[in-house]
């Protein structure tokens, strides 16, 4: 930005030099070259006003896309991988609580219960503490589940679209709202 002001300047004043320097059949008066100047300058400040609102028009639309208000209540379905599932409700005191569950085979699927609180200002919902476990079921169709470990992870506001990323899950997860 600082860049395209002193661009828009300096091409300012060698329009003014220009000026100054091709008079032809009579000299430019000092009145008119300041005159000149001036016009210059206040070319330059709307140049870059109208850089500064559009910078800041493209960097709200973006803070837009990362951070605001969500609602990430109902069921969701991974996007990327179409194998994961999430059902997220809303607790008394504005946490979430997140129930994802991820079909690694028909015979296994990775659950994580989840707890956390969405910041508007950053669009992240962290956890450090979320519990992870695997299911796992043999020909007879018993099941088997694994001692739960904790993970640490966080959702990601991208639009109207959830990003995933924990520490038991080497993918990240896309999840849009199915519900």
């Amino acid at each position: 930005m600082k860049k395209a002001i002193a661009l828009i300047l300096t091409m300012a004043l060698c329009m003014l030099m220009m000026a100054a320097c091709t008079t032809t059949q009579e000299e430019l008066s000092q009145e008119e070259v300041q005159q000149a100047g001036q016009e210059a300058v206040q070319e330059a400040e709307v140049a870059a006003d109208e850089a500064v609102t559009e910078a800041d028009e493209i960097s709200e639309e973006f803070l837009s896309q990362v951070s605001g208000e969500m609602d990430l209540t109902g069921s969701w379905e991974d996007e990327i991988s179409q194998r994961a599932h999430m059902d997220v409700t809303k607790n008394a005191d504005g946490s979430y609580s997140i129930l994802v569950s991820w079909g690694s085979s028909a015979s296994e699927t990775s659950t994580w219960e989840i707890t956390g609180t969405y910041d508007e200002a950053s669009g992240m919902l962290s956890y450090e503490n979320g519990s992870y476990t695997v299911h796992t079921w043999d020909e007879d169709g018993v099941e088997t589940v694994s001692e739960p470990e904790i993970t640490k992870g966080a959702f990601m506001k991208e639009g109207d679209k959830l990003r995933w990323k924990d520490s038991k899950n080497s993918d990240s997860g896309l999840f849009v709202k199915a519900n």
